[in-house]
């Protein structure tokens, strides 16, 4: 288990056994962001790939070695995004930051990143994006929000929805179909549709604010609004 503890300005990246609790390593260069660690294999070596507080790192899985560093800050400190991954390459954003992929590549036994593309039109803010198959989805927080789908091979936008959709939203798919739930309690339930937005049905699952991910187990989704978890089911 792999967490990045502590607070402003002070906390470490650790590494903990999932059976004992017992520490495993641990780098502390630099305090925690708002996103989650993720897990990848990159240039023949498993790396933890995380936002800390004022930048994009890349820690070793089985120690915890600093692999490499892209400084990354955003306005009042708000690194909110967990890195995506679309095959090896790594996709981030940040407040009022371009969407941008990059790989992490190692040569002459030294790490180091080469951005692949750039699309500074659609920032991404509180909410994460998903690829599905060669296409990024999300929403932008630009126009009072916008949901927006990417190719993620090449950056382009493909297409935008209306405007002022929500503050935030938390985005999870299941094959080829989106389920998107807004901050107000709205699911949308959408179709991964490279061509344009297409919601299916909208449901109203909760009575206050749903700021937390929703979770899909088979045919049942979880969600988890201020005061309450309820269980979905289709």
């Amino acid at each position: 288990m792999i967490v990045h503890v502590g607070g402003h300005n002070q906390g470490a990246l650790t590494a903990f056994d999932a059976n004992t609790g017992a520490e495993k390593w641990k780098w502390s260069g630099d305090g925690p962001s708002y996103g989650s660690p993720m897990a990848a294999d990159l240039a023949g070596t498993r790396q933890i790939i995380v936002f800390t507080q004022e930048n994009l790192v890349g820690v070793s899985a089985a120690t915890g070695e600093l692999l490499w560093k892209r400084p990354f800050t955003t306005r009042s400190t708000q690194n909110t995004i967990t890195p995506i991954l679309y095959g090896d390459i790594i996709i981030v954003s940040g407040l009022d930051k371009p969407i941008t992929a990059f790989k992490v590549l190692k040569r002459d036994n030294q790490w180091t990143t080469e951005n692949v593309w750039e699309n500074a039109d659609l920032p991404l803010y509180m909410t994460n994006g998903v690829v599905v198959g060669d296409t990024l989805f999300g929403m932008t927080h630009k126009n009072s929000g916008q949901f927006f789908a990417i190719d993620a091979r090449t950056g382009k936008t493909l297409w935008t929805s209306a405007p002022r959709q929500a503050t935030n939203a938390a985005i999870v798919h299941a094959g080829d179909v989106l389920f998107m739930l807004k901050d107000d309690a709205e699911l949308i339930v959408a179709k991964a549709s490279a061509s344009s937005f297409e919601p299916v049905k909208r449901y109203t699952v909760a009575d206050s604010a749903t700021w937390a991910q929703p979770t899909i187990s088979g045919n049942r989704m979880f969600v988890k609004d201020t005061n309450s978890l309820a269980l979905w089911t289709w």
